[in-house]
């Protein structure tokens, strides 16, 4: 049987993980390697996002209230934002490194002239 239009979409980026076009064969078998848990992981990254309100939160914090590497975090906030479920607040705060990192909300927290465009959490 072969598979119809919602399946094929649901089964390319943001609804799995991805790679960039000419990464190296690492960036593919790691975006194979984490396939089975994205969704549930995704899923848990929003919550957090969600939980946080206004106030929002960073790459960090879902980390850390996840228990996960921040690394997993980010990838997971990445296919959010291009799915539209979370979007980039224009603040930044700073994170473990020291950095500035994004702060992330839900859609209706974000200013009205969001454009969604910030998907590494960099500032």
């Amino acid at each position: 049987m072969k598979p119809n239009g919602e399946q094929i979409r649901n089964n390319r980026y943001p609804h799995t993980p991805g790679h960039r076009r000419g990464a190296p064969e690492t960036s593919r078998l790691a975006a194979e390697s984490m396939a089975s848990s994205a969704k549930t992981i995704r899923a848990k990254v929003l919550a957090v996002v969600a939980s946080s309100g206004e106030a929002g939160v960073i790459g960090d914090d879902v980390a850390n209230a996840l228990d996960l590497h921040v690394t997993q975090v980010r990838s997971r906030l990445s296919e959010l934002v291009a799915g539209k479920k979370v979007a980039d607040s224009k603040k930044r705060r700073k994170g473990a490194s020291g950095r500035s990192g994004c702060v992330w909300v839900l859609p209706e927290f974000a200013p009205a002239d969001n454009d969604n465009d910030t998907q590494d959490g960099a500032a």
